[in-house]
């Protein structure tokens, strides 16, 4: 049971009231029919609005059994004092032959306990009674309830002509029940006509009718053809010979148009052809009139068009990527697709109606920029971004977006794919192009583009950056002696305490073996680069203790300053090597600056 707003309004504002009322109840059906399942093959729905103090509640009708009254595990709950405990039972029944439902309402409870004040239908009392199309059921003081029966797939659904949600006490409810929808939709004017006065009325119809391309056909409620034009005769030429047994005739008798009240509308099939029959039950005139037309080609555009809206659907919701259709004025989503739920972790309800840019990472003024250019210029566009993810930080995708115009409204259509796999599989890559794999540091190559980018850039007279090259003293010595493993080890260590002596805006790399390669920026003057080297020298000094192993290690240093030795990483690479074997040639365990050779 679904609870709508109260409504109840007071002198000036009770018609706008009741518009709003009416609004919202029209709005909660359809979207209920909407979102039916299409496979559902019951072209009906089975509507209760039930009114208790003064609250409005929709009740649709779809199981076997419904148990109404004021005990608390009722399936309709009445809280009216008046009404009893099991006040009455709706029941489902299926005509078999007729290929419909109907609903019954009991007096009471199925074992045959009556209510105290008894069923009203209609300002008349029943023990039972199969419900019609605008029934009005009068429980208490306070509780009544309408019936409707509603053809989800007409076009005309606008039922409240007979629903009025003002006090009913004083009104005639049986004709109020019996009102229909306004037969001018059809182009025929209702004449108030006496039973004595139906030829006149039929004169009237003429000038209409025998024009018409439509068929269009009267007949009695004993089942008697009493009018068809020239265009009934024309499509139908057996209808004279086969009468009520015709296919456009047979079962009109029977009860639908009891069900549904004075208009309901059904599709016939007559050999080849689709037939819609606009039928209306008179009971002014003891007439039930009839309008035909052929649906035929509208009805093969829409099974076309609902084939391919299925296969296009089946396409979308099998497909590894996720697509957003959103706004294109508020960036609103209005459709998602199940690989969305799939890589964002976010359910369809989580989605739908956010706008789009709830879901990107970071605010992305360039993303709203290539919108806008994308409404002007109607080029798509593709980038890699990265989406908020429900169950993870982030998720990096490649995303297209293109606009179309979906259900008449431009809308985006952004089809995207996760390439987190790819995005780290390029990273690491990139790590290892420019990385070594024993020490993590950089490579020769990255130091070269690294050195050359910064003395370019590098415009402080005052300032002086280096070139520092190291090795580890006798290292193939103790390689040889404790094995590749523990020589392994060793560059690890030595490699930690380089790194721990620089600043983090300098840059150390691995040149190969033993070979190491620094750039210091931002050196004041030469004692400021003196107090770095020295701070090394002592830090490698210190015993390599692992696995059980002492190793007594030293480092041999040649440093080339920029610009006192050179403009280029080339010249002052070369300088800096020939540095480090003067360092060598006077005992190791030292510096040379270029230039000086002090050491």
């Amino acid at each position: 049971m679904e609870k709508i707003s109260s409504s109840s309004a007071q002198n000036s504002e009770e018609w706008q009231k009741r518009e709003t009322l009416k609004k919202e109840i029209k709005q909660k059906i359809n979207n209920y029919i909407n979102n039916l399942d299409d496979s559902s093959h019951n072209q009906y729905l089975y509507l209760l609005i039930v009114e208790d103090s003064q609250e409005h509640h929709l009740c649709y009708l779809e199981n076997s059994i419904y148990e109404i009254g004021r005990r608390h595990d009722a399936d309709i709950i009445l809280r009216d004092l008046s009404v009893s405990r099991t006040h009455a039972t709706i029941v489902k029944e299926y005509n078999q032959e007729e290929n419909l439902f109907f609903y019954k309402i009991i007096d009471g409870s199925l074992s045959g306990n009556k209510s105290k004040n008894g069923l009203v239908i209609n300002n008349k009392k029943f023990g039972s009674k199969y419900l019609e199309h605008g029934d009005l059921i009068i429980f208490g003081d306070h509780a009544k309830a309408r019936f409707f029966v509603i053809d989800k797939n007409s076009q005309n659904q606008d039922f409240f002509n007979i629903v009025n949600f003002e006090k009913t006490n004083n009104l005639d409810e049986d004709s109020y029940a019996k009102k229909t929808l306004n037969n001018n939709n059809y182009n025929v004017k209702e004449i108030d006509s006496q039973p004595e006065n139906i030829s006149d009325y039929i004169a009237k119809l003429g000038s209409f009718a025998e024009l018409s391309p439509y068929p269009i056909i009267e007949i009695n409620l004993q089942g008697k053809i009493t009018y068809y034009n020239p265009a009934t005769g024309f499509l139908f030429p057996d209808l004279k010979d086969e009468k009520m047994n015709h296919p456009i005739l047979i079962n009109l008798l029977k009860a639908e148009h009891k069900i549904h009240g004075n208009l309901f509308v059904r599709e016939v099939c007559y050999y080849d052809k689709i037939f819609e029959q606009y039928i209306h039950y008179l009971p002014e005139l003891k007439v039930i009139r009839i309008y035909i037309f052929d649906f035929t080609k509208r009805k093969q555009i829409e099974a076309k068009l609902k084939d391919s809206e299925a296969k296009y659907r089946a396409v979308v919701e099998q497909i590894s990527e996720g697509i957003f259709l959103f706004n294109a004025e508020n960036n609103k989503i209005i459709e998602a697709n199940e690989s969305v739920t799939r890589i964002l972790g976010f359910s369809l309800e989580e989605l739908i109606g956010e706008n789009i840019e709830t879901f990107l990472n970071n605010k992305n003024f360039d993303f709203r920029h290539k919108l806008r250019l994308l409404k002007q210029t109607k080029a798509s566009f593709r980038e890699e971004l990265r989406l908020k993810a429900k169950n993870r930080e982030s998720v990096y995708v490649e995303l297209s977006i293109s606009i179309i115009n979906y259900q008449n409204q431009l809308v985006f259509c952004s089809v995207f794919r996760d390439i987190g796999q790819r995005k780290l599989l390029e990273e690491q890559l990139k790590f290892q192009a420019y990385h070594d794999s024993l020490t993590g540091l950089y490579k020769r190559n990255y130091f070269r583009e690294y050195a050359a980018k910064k003395i370019n850039t590098f415009h402080r007279k005052k300032y002086y950056l280096a070139v520092a090259f190291f090795d580890i003293d006798y290292f193939k010595e103790i390689n040889d002696s404790y094995g590749h493993d523990v020589g392994d080890m060793l560059l690890q260590n030595f490699t930690e305490r380089i790194k721990y002596c620089l600043k983090k805006r300098d840059c150390l790399a691995r040149w190969g073996g033993d070979e190491f390669v620094a750039l210091f920026g931002n050196i004041k003057e030469i004692q400021d680069l003196i107090v770095i080297v020295e701070r090394i020298l002592q830090s490698v000094r210190r015993p390599f203790v692992f696995d059980g192993v002492t190793i007594n290690a030293s480092t041999s240093i040649g440093v080339a300053v920029y610009p006192l030795h050179g403009d280029s990483v080339d010249c002052l690479l070369k300088k800096a090597d020939e540095a480090l074997y003067e360092t060598k040639r006077n005992g190791r365990d030292g510096y040379t600056i270029a230039g000086s050779m002090m050491n």
